[in-house]
């Protein structure tokens, strides 16, 4: 259990899942308060093209500076997301301000397309008392760079905005589809739902990006440009018949958030067929898997035709996620707490 008198710190921005588990934190734990490190730099556009493309170690003394001024007392935890803006000087000092200090990093910072925006994190990561993974992949990847505080956490979902939403008779018509991919635009990703709809799935695409694709004037008529936000992203899933949820081979994943918020809606997920995947969810009870465009448009196309089935196995894949294995952020929080102070 979360000692309530426990004093904590959160740093990371105030926006997507990193503030929803900061504000499930702090309804488990009252003295929970958050540094927005979005804000530390003004973070813009420009800013983000220079940490992915040159690195934010340019910034590393600012962000210091101003993270810092932002402190007056002592913690008893700091939890630091993702962690791409703290460099070593700066984890030094943070450890004279708290017990433990610990990372969650739900991104991949070992692969090769990202390392300018991971130098910081990389002089880092051996000062935190604990780096909290969300996929095996990145374990054995930091065991290799000789890491020894990392530690496997799933991914989790949020009980507030993860779930089926009372919705007006418009919002049923605007968030119809039969199959639906959320998130934003790779190659891979790319080809994957081209040959989709090549194949003649009924697909819609949301996300960013997608006007970069080869592919694009063939795929364009199916796609809404831009991120979704929350809560019209549970209102699409939970108004799809099946939820896609593909992986980005670039940063080598085998398991997201997507992986447990689309079961937690209620909606029947069609996923790439991963061990990550198959050890949370049992194929054909719980979700279904694909290793192939050819298996997925077969897959969808059985389950658009045999309703009742198809929402079974939803059905059984929300009581494993909500209920069974209970990977809510609240839980999250309070799994990641308990390893770090024990």
């Amino acid at each position: 259990m979360i000692n309530r008198s426990m004093k904590v710190l959160f740093i990371g921005p105030k926006s997507g899942n990193s503030y929803l588990q900061y504000l499930a934190l702090k309804r488990i734990n009252k003295k929970t308060f958050l540094i927005d490190d979005r804000n530390i730099l003004s973070y813009k556009k420009i800013t983000e093209k220079i940490f992915w493309h040159i690195s934010p170690s340019i910034f590393e003394n600012l962000i210091f500076k101003r993270i810092i001024s932002k402190i007056n007392s002592k913690y008893d935890l700091i939890i630091i997301k993702p962690g791409h803006l703290v460099g070593k000087k700066l984890i030094q000092e943070l450890k004279k301000k708290t017990k433990k200090i610990i990372c969650m990093c739900n991104d991949n910072p070992f692969v090769a397309r990202d390392k300018n925006r991971w130098k910081l994190f990389h002089k880092a990561a051996p000062y935190y008392d604990l780096i909290a993974y969300q996929d095996v992949s990145r374990i054995y990847l930091a065991k290799q760079k000789g890491l020894k505080n990392s530690f496997l956490n799933l991914p989790s979902f949020d009980k507030k905005t993860h779930k089926k939403f009372n919705i007006t008779k418009f919002e049923k018509v605007k968030f119809r589809n039969n199959v639906i991919f959320i998130g934003t635009w790779s190659p891979q990703k790319g080809l994957f739902l081209y040959k989709l709809k090549k194949l003649g799935l009924d697909l819609k695409i949301y996300g960013a990006h997608w006007n970069k694709d080869r592919n694009y004037n063939s795929l364009k008529n199916i796609i809404k440009l831009g991120n979704v936000k929350n809560p019209d992203y549970s209102k699409l899933i939970q108004n799809s018949k099946i939820a896609l949820c593909l992986f980005s081979e670039q940063n080598l994943d085998t398991i997201t958030a997507r992986s447990v918020e689309i079961p937690a809606i209620g909606t029947l997920i069609c996923s790439f067929r991963t061990r990550s995947m198959s050890n949370i969810l049992i194929e054909n009870k719980e979700a279904i898997y694909f290793s192939s465009p050819e298996e997925c448009f077969k897959k969808c196309c059985y389950y658009l035709k045999n309703p009742i089935k198809a929402k079974d196995i939803a059905n059984r894949g929300k009581i494993k996620i909500t209920k069974t294995l209970k990977l809510n952020h609240e839980n999250l929080m309070k799994q990641i707490i308990k390893r770090v102070l024990n």
